[in-house]
Protein backbone atom coordinates (compact mmCIF):
# COMPACT_ATOMS: atom_id res chain seq x y z
CA UNK A 1 0.00 0.00 0.00
CA UNK A 2 2.97 2.18 0.78
CA UNK A 3 3.96 1.83 -2.78
CA UNK A 4 0.30 2.41 -3.87
CA UNK A 5 0.46 5.18 -1.86
CA UNK A 6 3.42 6.76 -3.42
CA UNK A 7 2.31 6.19 -6.92
CA UNK A 8 -0.66 8.08 -6.43
CA UNK A 9 1.49 11.32 -4.81
CA UNK A 10 3.64 11.19 -8.32
CA UNK A 11 0.67 10.88 -10.17
CA UNK A 12 -0.90 13.81 -8.51
CA UNK A 13 2.30 15.91 -8.62
CA UNK A 14 2.42 15.09 -12.44
CA UNK A 15 -0.95 16.42 -13.11
CA UNK A 16 -1.27 19.51 -10.47
CA UNK A 17 2.10 20.50 -12.67
CA UNK A 18 0.78 19.79 -16.13
CA UNK A 19 -2.37 21.97 -15.24
CA UNK A 20 -0.33 24.30 -13.46
CA UNK A 21 2.06 24.93 -16.55
CA UNK A 22 1.85 28.38 -17.75
CA UNK A 23 4.41 28.52 -20.20
CA UNK A 24 2.87 29.27 -23.88
CA UNK A 25 3.81 30.54 -27.00
CA UNK A 26 3.64 34.20 -27.22
CA UNK A 27 2.16 34.99 -30.51
CA UNK A 28 2.59 38.53 -30.25
CA UNK A 29 6.44 38.74 -30.25
CA UNK A 30 8.11 40.42 -33.08
CA UNK A 31 8.36 38.57 -36.64
CA UNK A 32 11.18 38.18 -37.56
CA UNK A 33 10.33 37.94 -41.35
CA UNK A 34 8.61 41.13 -41.45
CA UNK A 35 9.81 43.64 -44.25
CA UNK A 36 13.69 44.66 -42.88
CA UNK A 37 14.19 48.58 -44.05
CA UNK A 38 17.85 49.51 -45.68
CA UNK A 39 17.15 53.35 -44.24
CA UNK A 40 15.02 53.30 -40.81
CA UNK A 41 16.87 52.39 -37.82
CA UNK A 42 15.16 49.47 -36.14
CA UNK A 43 14.59 50.57 -32.30
CA UNK A 44 14.01 48.44 -29.04
CA UNK A 45 13.38 49.51 -25.39
CA UNK A 46 17.37 48.64 -24.85
CA UNK A 47 18.50 51.06 -27.19
CA UNK A 48 15.68 53.81 -27.72
CA UNK A 49 16.74 56.68 -25.12
CA UNK A 50 20.53 55.90 -25.29
CA UNK A 51 20.34 56.63 -29.20
CA UNK A 52 18.00 59.11 -29.26
CA UNK A 53 19.94 61.43 -26.26
CA UNK A 54 23.34 60.96 -28.51
CA UNK A 55 21.57 62.72 -31.53
CA UNK A 56 21.14 65.95 -29.51
CA UNK A 57 18.13 67.61 -28.77
CA UNK A 58 17.14 69.37 -31.69
CA UNK A 59 17.77 66.53 -34.21
CA UNK A 60 14.77 66.29 -36.43
CA UNK A 61 12.78 62.71 -36.04
CA UNK A 62 10.16 60.56 -38.26
CA UNK A 63 9.64 57.20 -36.38
CA UNK A 64 7.02 54.68 -37.45
CA UNK A 65 5.11 52.30 -34.85
CA UNK A 66 3.90 49.13 -36.02
CA UNK A 67 3.26 45.45 -34.94
CA UNK A 68 4.88 42.79 -37.21
CA UNK A 69 1.31 40.84 -36.81
CA UNK A 70 -0.38 43.91 -38.63
CA UNK A 71 -1.72 43.16 -41.78
CA UNK A 72 -1.93 47.03 -42.71
CA UNK A 73 1.58 47.10 -41.67
CA UNK A 74 2.95 44.63 -43.40
CA UNK A 75 1.25 46.60 -46.66
CA UNK A 76 2.59 49.64 -45.56
CA UNK A 77 6.14 49.00 -44.90
CA UNK A 78 7.74 49.10 -48.89
CA UNK A 79 5.69 52.76 -48.75
CA UNK A 80 7.18 53.90 -45.70
CA UNK A 81 10.70 52.91 -47.13
CA UNK A 82 10.10 54.68 -49.94
CA UNK A 83 9.37 57.40 -47.37
CA UNK A 84 12.54 57.26 -46.17
CA UNK A 85 14.22 56.55 -49.30
CA UNK A 86 13.20 60.01 -50.51
CA UNK A 87 13.68 61.94 -46.94
CA UNK A 88 16.88 60.37 -45.81
CA UNK A 89 18.98 62.88 -48.20
CA UNK A 90 16.89 66.12 -47.71
CA UNK A 91 18.31 68.99 -45.83
CA UNK A 92 15.78 70.18 -42.37
CA UNK A 93 16.96 73.65 -41.66
CA UNK A 94 20.72 72.53 -41.84
CA UNK A 95 19.83 68.71 -40.37
CA UNK A 96 19.52 65.63 -41.63
CA UNK A 97 16.21 63.46 -40.70
CA UNK A 98 16.50 60.49 -38.15
CA UNK A 99 13.96 57.57 -39.63
CA UNK A 100 13.40 54.78 -37.40
CA UNK A 101 11.00 52.00 -36.70
CA UNK A 102 9.27 50.25 -33.40
CA UNK A 103 7.57 46.82 -33.60
CA UNK A 104 5.27 47.12 -30.50
CA UNK A 105 4.28 43.69 -31.34
CA UNK A 106 7.83 43.23 -29.54
CA UNK A 107 8.50 46.29 -27.80
CA UNK A 108 5.12 46.12 -25.37
CA UNK A 109 6.85 48.30 -22.49
CA UNK A 110 8.40 51.04 -24.72
CA UNK A 111 5.03 51.26 -26.80
CA UNK A 112 2.95 51.82 -23.74
CA UNK A 113 4.49 54.98 -23.31
CA UNK A 114 2.88 56.47 -26.29
CA UNK A 115 -0.76 57.22 -27.55
CA UNK A 116 -0.64 55.09 -30.21
CA UNK A 117 -4.39 54.89 -31.21
CA UNK A 118 -4.01 52.23 -33.95
CA UNK A 119 -0.59 50.59 -36.22
CA UNK A 120 0.79 51.74 -38.41
CA UNK A 121 1.23 55.31 -36.61
CA UNK A 122 3.97 57.93 -37.27
CA UNK A 123 5.07 60.73 -35.30
CA UNK A 124 7.80 63.34 -36.05
CA UNK A 125 9.25 65.04 -33.57
CA UNK A 126 12.38 66.16 -31.81
CA UNK A 127 14.83 63.83 -30.02
CA UNK A 128 14.71 64.97 -26.73
CA UNK A 129 10.72 64.70 -27.06
CA UNK A 130 10.89 60.74 -28.38
CA UNK A 131 13.88 60.00 -26.05
CA UNK A 132 11.55 61.85 -22.68
CA UNK A 133 8.32 60.22 -24.08
CA UNK A 134 6.62 63.55 -24.21
CA UNK A 135 4.03 62.07 -27.03
CA UNK A 136 1.67 65.02 -26.27
CA UNK A 137 4.44 67.31 -28.11
CA UNK A 138 4.75 64.63 -30.57
CA UNK A 139 2.75 65.22 -34.25
CA UNK A 140 1.10 62.28 -35.40
CA UNK A 141 0.14 62.09 -38.85
CA UNK A 142 -4.00 62.52 -39.55
CA UNK A 143 -5.92 59.30 -40.14
CA UNK A 144 -6.68 58.65 -43.67
CA UNK A 145 -4.60 57.44 -47.11
CA UNK A 146 -1.44 57.00 -46.21
CA UNK A 147 0.11 58.08 -49.63
CA UNK A 148 3.71 59.06 -50.52
CA UNK A 149 2.77 62.83 -51.52
CA UNK A 150 0.65 63.14 -48.95
CA UNK A 151 2.90 62.33 -46.27
CA UNK A 152 5.99 63.81 -48.01
CA UNK A 153 4.28 67.11 -47.65
CA UNK A 154 3.40 66.09 -43.83
CA UNK A 155 7.28 65.74 -43.01
CA UNK A 156 7.87 68.97 -45.13
CA UNK A 157 5.57 71.25 -43.47
CA UNK A 158 6.38 70.58 -40.04
CA UNK A 159 9.73 71.54 -40.32
CA UNK A 160 9.57 74.09 -42.47
CA UNK A 161 10.90 72.38 -45.84
CA UNK A 162 8.99 72.34 -48.36
CA UNK A 163 8.72 68.95 -50.25
CA UNK A 164 7.25 67.14 -54.02
CA UNK A 165 7.12 63.82 -54.42
CA UNK A 166 5.56 63.57 -57.81
CA UNK A 167 2.55 61.46 -58.02
CA UNK A 168 3.56 59.12 -60.65
CA UNK A 169 6.47 57.51 -58.47
CA UNK A 170 3.84 56.82 -55.50
CA UNK A 171 0.42 55.80 -57.26
CA UNK A 172 1.42 52.10 -57.63
CA UNK A 173 2.50 51.91 -54.02
CA UNK A 174 -0.22 53.78 -52.51
CA UNK A 175 -2.51 51.44 -53.60
CA UNK A 176 -0.87 48.26 -52.52
CA UNK A 177 -0.05 50.06 -48.78
CA UNK A 178 -2.79 52.35 -48.01
CA UNK A 179 -4.85 53.80 -50.55
CA UNK A 180 -7.09 51.12 -51.40
CA UNK A 181 -7.54 49.76 -47.66
CA UNK A 182 -9.82 53.19 -47.26
CA UNK A 183 -12.60 51.60 -49.83
CA UNK A 184 -15.47 51.16 -47.33
CA UNK A 185 -18.25 50.32 -49.41
CA UNK A 186 -20.86 48.46 -47.44
CA UNK A 187 -22.49 45.44 -47.90
CA UNK A 188 -25.98 47.29 -47.55
CA UNK A 189 -25.15 49.13 -50.34
CA UNK A 190 -24.16 46.45 -52.43
CA UNK A 191 -20.92 45.40 -52.06
CA UNK A 192 -21.25 42.10 -50.25
CA UNK A 193 -24.40 41.42 -52.62
CA UNK A 194 -21.93 41.80 -55.46
CA UNK A 195 -19.31 40.06 -54.28
CA UNK A 196 -21.32 36.70 -53.04
CA UNK A 197 -24.48 36.69 -55.86
CA UNK A 198 -23.64 39.00 -58.53
CA UNK A 199 -21.06 38.45 -61.21
CA UNK A 200 -22.38 35.17 -63.05
CA UNK A 201 -20.89 33.23 -65.21
CA UNK A 202 -18.22 35.64 -66.08
CA UNK A 203 -17.15 36.05 -62.29
CA UNK A 204 -17.05 32.12 -61.69
CA UNK A 205 -15.26 31.84 -65.06
CA UNK A 206 -12.48 34.26 -64.18
CA UNK A 207 -11.64 33.31 -60.87
CA UNK A 208 -11.35 29.84 -62.49
CA UNK A 209 -9.22 31.20 -64.97
CA UNK A 210 -7.09 33.22 -62.13
CA UNK A 211 -4.11 31.32 -60.01
CA UNK A 212 -6.12 28.84 -57.61
CA UNK A 213 -4.86 28.55 -53.83
CA UNK A 214 -3.86 24.93 -52.63
CA UNK A 215 -7.54 22.73 -53.40
CA UNK A 216 -8.29 21.05 -49.56
CA UNK A 217 -9.73 17.36 -50.25
CA UNK A 218 -13.79 17.73 -50.10
CA UNK A 219 -13.91 15.22 -46.75
CA UNK A 220 -11.16 17.98 -45.24
CA UNK A 221 -12.97 20.32 -42.60
CA UNK A 222 -12.25 23.82 -43.56
CA UNK A 223 -11.38 25.13 -40.55
CA UNK A 224 -9.00 23.56 -37.23
CA UNK A 225 -9.55 24.00 -33.56
CA UNK A 226 -5.72 24.88 -33.56
CA UNK A 227 -6.54 27.65 -35.92
CA UNK A 228 -9.46 29.66 -33.81
CA UNK A 229 -7.44 28.85 -30.15
CA UNK A 230 -4.29 30.65 -31.55
CA UNK A 231 -6.42 33.42 -32.87
CA UNK A 232 -7.73 33.87 -29.16
CA UNK A 233 -4.59 33.60 -27.45
CA UNK A 234 -3.15 35.70 -30.39
CA UNK A 235 -5.69 38.73 -29.53
CA UNK A 236 -5.69 38.16 -25.99
CA UNK A 237 -1.96 39.04 -26.30
CA UNK A 238 -2.83 41.75 -28.09
CA UNK A 239 -4.88 43.23 -25.50
CA UNK A 240 -2.75 42.18 -22.62
CA UNK A 241 0.50 43.97 -24.05
CA UNK A 242 -1.11 46.96 -24.99
CA UNK A 243 -2.08 49.02 -22.46
CA UNK A 244 -4.02 51.08 -23.96
CA UNK A 245 -6.12 48.52 -24.61
CA UNK A 246 -7.34 47.62 -21.20
CA UNK A 247 -7.27 51.32 -19.76
CA UNK A 248 -10.91 53.17 -18.85
CA UNK A 249 -14.02 52.24 -18.34
CA UNK A 250 -15.13 51.93 -22.06
CA UNK A 251 -11.99 48.93 -22.77
CA UNK A 252 -12.99 47.51 -19.49
CA UNK A 253 -17.03 46.95 -20.74
CA UNK A 254 -15.82 46.19 -24.17
CA UNK A 255 -13.28 43.58 -23.30
CA UNK A 256 -15.74 41.95 -20.99
CA UNK A 257 -18.10 41.62 -23.93
CA UNK A 258 -15.54 39.90 -25.67
CA UNK A 259 -14.74 37.82 -23.05
CA UNK A 260 -18.52 37.30 -22.93
CA UNK A 261 -18.46 36.38 -26.57
CA UNK A 262 -16.26 33.35 -26.10
CA UNK A 263 -17.91 32.35 -23.02
CA UNK A 264 -21.04 31.68 -25.07
CA UNK A 265 -20.16 30.51 -28.65
CA UNK A 266 -16.43 29.92 -28.36
CA UNK A 267 -15.82 26.42 -30.14
CA UNK A 268 -13.27 25.74 -28.23
CA UNK A 269 -14.61 24.09 -25.19
CA UNK A 270 -11.36 24.74 -23.49
CA UNK A 271 -11.84 28.28 -24.35
CA UNK A 272 -15.14 28.61 -23.47
CA UNK A 273 -15.30 27.27 -20.52
CA UNK A 274 -11.98 28.79 -19.28
CA UNK A 275 -13.46 32.18 -20.05
CA UNK A 276 -16.95 31.68 -18.44
CA UNK A 277 -15.16 31.53 -15.29
CA UNK A 278 -13.67 34.65 -16.16
CA UNK A 279 -16.85 36.55 -17.11
CA UNK A 280 -18.27 34.68 -13.86
CA UNK A 281 -15.62 36.75 -12.07
CA UNK A 282 -15.10 39.86 -13.86
CA UNK A 283 -16.27 42.19 -10.70
CA UNK A 284 -13.32 40.95 -8.69
CA UNK A 285 -10.96 40.46 -11.57
CA UNK A 286 -11.33 43.95 -12.87
CA UNK A 287 -13.18 45.99 -10.45
CA UNK A 288 -15.04 48.89 -11.88
CA UNK A 289 -13.56 51.30 -9.61
CA UNK A 290 -9.74 50.58 -11.11
CA UNK A 291 -8.97 52.60 -14.61
CA UNK A 292 -6.62 50.41 -15.24
CA UNK A 293 -6.72 46.42 -15.40
CA UNK A 294 -4.69 44.58 -12.71
CA UNK A 295 -1.49 42.54 -13.74
CA UNK A 296 -3.25 39.53 -12.03
CA UNK A 297 -6.23 39.66 -14.70
CA UNK A 298 -3.68 40.20 -17.68
CA UNK A 299 -1.74 37.26 -16.91
CA UNK A 300 -5.07 35.02 -17.28
CA UNK A 301 -4.96 32.43 -19.69
CA UNK A 302 -8.41 32.39 -21.54
CA UNK A 303 -8.33 28.69 -22.85
CA UNK A 304 -6.66 27.37 -20.02
CA UNK A 305 -2.65 25.93 -19.70
CA UNK A 306 -1.48 25.55 -23.11
CA UNK A 307 -0.61 21.86 -22.77
CA UNK A 308 -4.50 21.32 -22.80
CA UNK A 309 -4.90 23.05 -26.15
CA UNK A 310 -5.10 22.19 -29.46
CA UNK A 311 -3.01 25.01 -30.37
CA UNK A 312 0.54 24.41 -30.12
CA UNK A 313 2.47 28.00 -31.87
CA UNK A 314 1.67 26.47 -35.37
CA UNK A 315 -0.91 27.42 -37.53
CA UNK A 316 -3.06 24.75 -39.47
CA UNK A 317 -5.34 25.34 -41.94
CA UNK A 318 -4.11 29.20 -41.79
CA UNK A 319 -0.53 28.11 -42.35
CA UNK A 320 0.78 30.67 -45.34
CA UNK A 321 3.49 29.71 -47.45
CA UNK A 322 5.56 32.55 -45.77
CA UNK A 323 6.20 33.00 -42.02
CA UNK A 324 4.60 36.35 -41.95
CA UNK A 325 1.37 35.62 -44.08
CA UNK A 326 -2.02 34.33 -43.38
CA UNK A 327 -2.26 32.90 -39.68
CA UNK A 328 -3.74 35.18 -37.32
CA UNK A 329 -6.31 37.56 -39.75
CA UNK A 330 -7.86 33.76 -41.16
CA UNK A 331 -7.79 32.41 -37.74
CA UNK A 332 -10.18 35.42 -36.12
CA UNK A 333 -12.53 34.51 -39.79
CA UNK A 334 -12.83 30.81 -38.64
CA UNK A 335 -13.31 31.85 -35.00
CA UNK A 336 -16.35 34.88 -36.36
CA UNK A 337 -17.88 31.90 -38.78
CA UNK A 338 -17.95 29.21 -36.17
CA UNK A 339 -19.01 31.80 -33.28
CA UNK A 340 -22.07 32.74 -35.75
CA UNK A 341 -23.05 28.99 -35.18
CA UNK A 342 -23.03 28.59 -31.33
CA UNK A 343 -24.25 31.50 -30.06
CA UNK A 344 -27.29 29.96 -28.21
CA UNK A 345 -30.60 30.81 -28.83
CA UNK A 346 -32.36 34.09 -26.55
CA UNK A 347 -35.57 35.42 -26.61
CA UNK A 348 -36.75 35.33 -30.55
CA UNK A 349 -34.88 34.57 -33.79
CA UNK A 350 -32.96 37.54 -34.01
CA UNK A 351 -31.32 37.27 -30.43
CA UNK A 352 -28.09 35.50 -31.90
CA UNK A 353 -27.84 37.45 -35.03
CA UNK A 354 -28.41 40.61 -32.39
CA UNK A 355 -25.58 39.53 -29.62
CA UNK A 356 -23.12 38.80 -32.86
CA UNK A 357 -23.39 41.77 -34.44
CA UNK A 358 -22.46 43.61 -31.06
CA UNK A 359 -19.88 41.32 -29.87
CA UNK A 360 -18.29 42.35 -33.66
CA UNK A 361 -18.49 45.87 -32.80
CA UNK A 362 -17.00 45.64 -29.58
CA UNK A 363 -13.80 44.14 -31.47
CA UNK A 364 -13.74 45.98 -34.22
CA UNK A 365 -13.98 49.39 -32.48
CA UNK A 366 -11.74 48.42 -29.48
CA UNK A 367 -9.15 46.24 -30.12
CA UNK A 368 -9.08 46.08 -34.03
CA UNK A 369 -5.35 47.98 -33.57
CA UNK A 370 -4.96 47.88 -37.77
CA UNK A 371 -6.49 50.67 -38.54
CA UNK A 372 -7.64 50.80 -41.72
CA UNK A 373 -9.10 47.19 -40.82
CA UNK A 374 -11.24 49.12 -38.24
CA UNK A 375 -12.32 51.51 -40.33
CA UNK A 376 -13.83 49.24 -43.31
CA UNK A 377 -15.27 46.73 -40.62
CA UNK A 378 -16.99 49.48 -38.83
CA UNK A 379 -18.45 50.57 -42.20
CA UNK A 380 -19.61 47.11 -42.72
CA UNK A 381 -21.12 45.95 -39.14
CA UNK A 382 -23.12 50.03 -39.68
CA UNK A 383 -24.19 49.41 -42.92
CA UNK A 384 -27.94 48.71 -43.79
CA UNK A 385 -27.10 44.94 -44.80
CA UNK A 386 -26.00 44.97 -41.40
CA UNK A 387 -28.56 46.17 -39.61
CA UNK A 388 -31.60 44.06 -42.14
CA UNK A 389 -29.83 40.72 -40.33
CA UNK A 390 -32.47 39.19 -38.06
CA UNK A 391 -31.56 35.53 -37.65
CA UNK A 392 -29.03 32.79 -37.79
CA UNK A 393 -29.62 32.03 -41.51
CA UNK A 394 -29.50 35.42 -42.10
CA UNK A 395 -26.32 36.28 -39.91
CA UNK A 396 -24.19 33.30 -41.86
CA UNK A 397 -24.85 33.99 -45.36
CA UNK A 398 -24.41 38.11 -44.18
CA UNK A 399 -20.70 37.32 -42.57
CA UNK A 400 -19.94 35.12 -46.25
CA UNK A 401 -21.12 37.70 -47.95
CA UNK A 402 -18.82 40.08 -46.08
CA UNK A 403 -15.75 37.79 -46.09
CA UNK A 404 -16.20 37.34 -50.03
CA UNK A 405 -16.65 40.94 -50.18
CA UNK A 406 -13.07 41.73 -48.25
CA UNK A 407 -11.72 38.93 -50.74
CA UNK A 408 -12.80 40.58 -53.76
CA UNK A 409 -11.36 43.82 -53.00
CA UNK A 410 -8.48 42.39 -52.05
CA UNK A 411 -8.23 40.28 -55.02
CA UNK A 412 -8.25 42.97 -56.95
CA UNK A 413 -5.28 44.28 -55.65
CA UNK A 414 -3.09 41.43 -55.86
CA UNK A 415 -4.25 40.64 -59.38
CA UNK A 416 -3.19 44.32 -60.29
CA UNK A 417 -0.13 44.79 -58.13
CA UNK A 418 0.62 41.17 -57.38
CA UNK A 419 1.21 39.33 -53.99
CA UNK A 420 4.75 40.61 -52.26
CA UNK A 421 2.75 43.16 -50.00
CA UNK A 422 -0.78 42.53 -49.74
CA UNK A 423 -1.10 38.49 -49.29
CA UNK A 424 0.06 35.14 -49.69
CA UNK A 425 1.57 34.39 -53.44
CA UNK A 426 0.73 30.88 -52.63
CA UNK A 427 -3.06 31.60 -51.79
CA UNK A 428 -4.32 34.29 -54.00
CA UNK A 429 -7.60 35.80 -52.30
CA UNK A 430 -10.96 34.10 -54.48
CA UNK A 431 -14.25 33.48 -53.76
CA UNK A 432 -15.69 30.71 -51.54
CA UNK A 433 -16.83 28.42 -51.50
CA UNK A 434 -15.13 26.99 -54.30
CA UNK A 435 -17.23 24.25 -56.44
CA UNK A 436 -14.13 21.41 -55.07
CA UNK A 437 -15.94 22.26 -52.15
CA UNK A 438 -19.51 22.53 -52.90
CA UNK A 439 -20.37 22.46 -56.03
CA UNK A 440 -24.14 22.81 -56.01
CA UNK A 441 -23.39 26.67 -54.65
CA UNK A 442 -23.60 27.86 -58.15
CA UNK A 443 -26.08 27.43 -60.57
CA UNK A 444 -25.36 26.63 -64.43
CA UNK A 445 -25.04 30.56 -64.56
CA UNK A 446 -22.67 30.93 -62.36
CA UNK A 447 -25.05 32.86 -59.51
CA UNK A 448 -25.08 31.81 -56.26
CA UNK A 449 -27.52 29.22 -54.55
CA UNK A 450 -28.14 30.60 -51.53
CA UNK A 451 -30.00 27.59 -49.94
CA UNK A 452 -26.73 25.68 -51.05
CA UNK A 453 -24.49 28.02 -49.45
CA UNK A 454 -26.26 28.00 -45.99
CA UNK A 455 -26.32 24.34 -46.12
CA UNK A 456 -22.90 24.96 -46.56
CA UNK A 457 -22.53 26.87 -44.18
CA UNK A 458 -24.13 24.83 -41.74
CA UNK A 459 -21.87 21.80 -42.73
CA UNK A 460 -18.46 23.84 -42.96
CA UNK A 461 -18.84 25.90 -39.54
CA UNK A 462 -22.13 24.36 -37.59
CA UNK A 463 -21.58 21.74 -34.74
CA UNK A 464 -18.96 19.38 -35.07
CA UNK A 465 -17.36 20.75 -38.16
CA UNK A 466 -13.59 19.92 -36.84
CA UNK A 467 -11.96 17.77 -34.89
CA UNK A 468 -12.11 18.24 -31.26
CA UNK A 469 -14.39 21.24 -31.08
CA UNK A 470 -17.06 21.89 -28.68
CA UNK A 471 -15.68 19.49 -26.87
CA UNK A 472 -18.85 18.52 -24.15
CA UNK A 473 -21.78 19.54 -25.22
CA UNK A 474 -23.53 22.15 -22.64
CA UNK A 475 -27.17 22.98 -21.74
CA UNK A 476 -28.32 25.90 -23.95
CA UNK A 477 -29.33 27.46 -20.63
CA UNK A 478 -26.31 27.12 -18.65
CA UNK A 479 -24.51 29.10 -21.90
CA UNK A 480 -26.79 31.43 -22.12
CA UNK A 481 -25.80 34.60 -22.69
CA UNK A 482 -26.87 38.14 -22.35
CA UNK A 483 -24.68 40.08 -25.29
CA UNK A 484 -26.30 43.32 -24.47
CA UNK A 485 -24.19 46.52 -24.18
CA UNK A 486 -23.57 45.71 -20.54
CA UNK A 487 -22.40 42.70 -21.94
CA UNK A 488 -23.09 40.65 -18.86
CA UNK A 489 -23.04 37.24 -18.44
CA UNK A 490 -25.14 34.31 -15.90
CA UNK A 491 -22.39 31.69 -15.36
CA UNK A 492 -20.79 30.01 -12.88
CA UNK A 493 -17.44 29.47 -11.71
CA UNK A 494 -17.56 27.10 -8.86
CA UNK A 495 -17.29 23.80 -10.47
CA UNK A 496 -14.90 25.08 -13.39
CA UNK A 497 -12.65 26.97 -10.43
CA UNK A 498 -12.54 22.84 -8.85
CA UNK A 499 -12.12 21.03 -12.12
CA UNK A 500 -8.42 20.92 -12.03
CA UNK A 501 -8.79 19.33 -7.72
CA UNK A 502 -11.24 17.27 -9.11
CA UNK A 503 -9.80 15.95 -12.03
CA UNK A 504 -6.70 14.80 -10.09
CA UNK A 505 -8.81 13.32 -7.62
CA UNK A 506 -10.77 11.52 -10.13
CA UNK A 507 -7.64 10.24 -11.77
CA UNK A 508 -5.88 9.51 -8.64
CA UNK A 509 -9.29 7.32 -7.73
CA UNK A 510 -9.41 5.82 -10.98
CA UNK A 511 -5.45 4.52 -10.56
CA UNK A 512 -6.36 3.58 -7.02
CA UNK A 513 -8.86 1.38 -7.97
CA UNK A 514 -7.19 -0.54 -10.85
CA UNK A 515 -3.65 -1.16 -8.70
CA UNK A 516 -6.08 -2.61 -6.41
CA UNK A 517 -7.89 -4.98 -8.70
CA UNK A 518 -4.19 -5.74 -9.78
CA UNK A 519 -2.67 -6.07 -6.94
CA UNK A 520 -6.55 -8.65 -5.78
CA UNK A 521 -5.75 -10.59 -8.71
CA UNK A 522 -1.49 -11.20 -8.59
CA UNK A 523 -1.96 -10.44 -12.65
CA UNK A 524 0.90 -8.70 -13.31
CA UNK A 525 1.01 -6.16 -16.54
CA UNK A 526 2.06 -3.42 -18.05
CA UNK A 527 -0.67 -2.23 -20.04
CA UNK A 528 -2.27 1.16 -19.90
CA UNK A 529 -5.86 1.27 -19.91
CA UNK A 530 -5.74 5.36 -20.39
CA UNK A 531 -8.90 5.61 -18.49
CA UNK A 532 -7.63 7.98 -15.98
CA UNK A 533 -6.88 10.29 -19.22
CA UNK A 534 -10.17 11.25 -19.55
CA UNK A 535 -11.32 13.67 -16.25
CA UNK A 536 -15.29 14.11 -16.07
CA UNK A 537 -15.03 17.70 -14.36
CA UNK A 538 -12.47 18.47 -17.34
CA UNK A 539 -14.91 21.17 -19.87
CA UNK A 540 -11.95 21.74 -21.99
CA UNK A 541 -12.49 17.84 -23.48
Amino acid sequence: MARIGARLLLLAGLLFGLLGHVASETAGVGDPSFFKSHIAAQLSQDNFTVLLNELGDTKPCLIEFYASWCPACKHFAPTFEKLAEFLKDKDFKGKKLFIARVDCAAEVKLCGEFNINGYPSLFLGLATQFAMKKSKELTEFPSGPRDLPKMAKWVGEHYGTPLEYKEAEAAVVKAEAGGASQHTQSAGEGAAIAAAGGGGQAQAQAQAQAKRRPIQPPDEPEWTLADVEGATLTLWNIIATTPKLHRGAEKRGALKEVLAGWAAAHPSAKCKSNTRRIVGDFERLWAPDLEEAPAAFLALQPCGPPAGLAWRGQWGACKGSQPDSRGFSCGLWFLIHTMAFRLPDGAGAAAPAAAMMSWLLAFTRHFFMCEPCQKHFTALLTSAGARAVTDRRQLALWLWASHNEVNERLRGIETKYGHSTTGDPEWPKELWPVPERCPACRGPDGAWVEAEVWAYLQRAYGAGSAQGADGVQGSGRMLEMGLSRSGSVQSSSLIGGWAPVLCVLAAAGLLFAYLRRRQASRVDTHRHTGTAARCPFDFGR
